[in-house]
């Protein structure tokens, strides 16, 4: 997996030195309930575990995860595209609080989609929590755009299930 610039961050494979800093990023409960599969409270060893999955699943082609780096600052969040069952691949990504509406989840979700574009192997979907219409505008400005379909979704951050909005893209990042 390559090591992709964009005009302000680095996205790269994450390595288990990330560790410390993603487990204390997504430790914010407000993290935690935006996304699925980071629980609250997250003790150390579940980002280091996440991460260790990652890696041993990278040449599997399902998994296409990156560590956001803000350099001078280091790591400030996880995106990733991740394989659908045998169609498509579906993105995601969050960002620590201190990182919230500077542009960085617009600039990494533009990134990690045009990689799921790449691999040309169907639809490229997304989804946010309805509690959460701020990922929806960033998914917005990537060329996402709303399916109708409103799915539950379990979040362990909630630990329990929750409205999620279905988006899908239908062209270029």
């Amino acid at each position: 997996m390559a090591e992709i610039r964009t005009e302000r961050l680095i996205l790269r494979p994450p390595g288990a030195a990330d560790a410390p800093r993603v487990g204390k990023l997504s430790r914010d409960r407000d993290v935690a309930r935006m996304v699925s599969m980071i629980p609250y409270p997250q003790p150390d060893i579940s980002a280091e575990g996440f991460i260790l999955i990652m890696e041993a699943r990278a040449g599997l082609g399902a998994d296409h995860v990156f560590a956001i780096e803000l350099p001078g600052e280091g790591v400030i969040g996880l995106a990733g595209a991740h394989a659908k069952g045998g169609d498509g691949f579906e993105i995601g990504y969050w960002l620590g609080r201190p990182y919230w509406g500077a542009g960085f989840a617009t600039e990494a979700a533009r990134a990690v989609t045009g990689v799921a574009l790449a691999l040309d192997r169907g639809p490229v979907t997304a989804g946010h929590y309805v509690d959460n219409p701020a990922s929806g505008r960033v998914l917005e400005k990537v060329g996402f755009v709303y399916t109708g379909e409103v799915a539950q979704r379990f979040s362990l951050g909630r630990g329990e299930k929750a409205d999620l909005r279905v988006m899908q893209h239908h062209g270029t990042a």
